[in-house]
């Protein structure tokens, strides 16, 4: 799983590549889940056709957020609680990792209180226990956020 906000898709096209490669050689690739946001689809949709021709191939499942292109703001975090029941599945049942990429703003704690309420939803537990859950995730290297400012 995968968030990239701005620039921050950057990270997760060569990712993205790498898995394309490595499924055309035959090899076998697991689920690849990406988030991305931006302001405008008109003017900051990078590398649109490529990511549209990976999903295209069945090796990425793609959510899209851009804040801008509608009266009410649309961020990432609110895919990703859309996605909930697959950001569970992967994360929690199939321990799979969480990468963020992006602004160092306010970017990584909305995205961590989103992940939260995914984990609260699908665990049916607290907010306490999710904390811990998301804790564990980090020092297991298994949430990772690089974000600067």
């Amino acid at each position: 799983l995968m968030a990239g906000m701005g620039t921050g898709l950057a990270p997760w096209r060569a990712v993205t590549q790498e898995r394309v490669m490595q499924k055309r050689q035959g090899k076998d690739v697991g689920p690849c889940v990406l988030f991305f946001g931006a302001r405008f689809a008109k003017y900051e949709y990078l590398y649109r056709e490529e990511f549209e021709s990976y999903i295209k191939e069945g090796v990425l499942e793609m959510h899209v957020a851009f804040s801008r292109d509608q009266a009410r703001k649309i961020y990432v975090q609110h895919k990703i609680v859309e996605a909930g029941a697959t950001v569970a599945k992967y994360l929690l049942t199939q321990n799979g990792h969480f990468y963020v990429c992006g602004s160092a703003r306010k970017v990584p704690e909305d995205i961590y209180a989103a992940m939260k309420a995914v984990i609260m939803t699908a665990e049916n537990c607290g907010e306490e226990d999710a904390e811990a859950a998301l804790s564990n995730m980090k020092m297991e290297g298994r949430y990772t956020v690089e974000a600067w400012s």
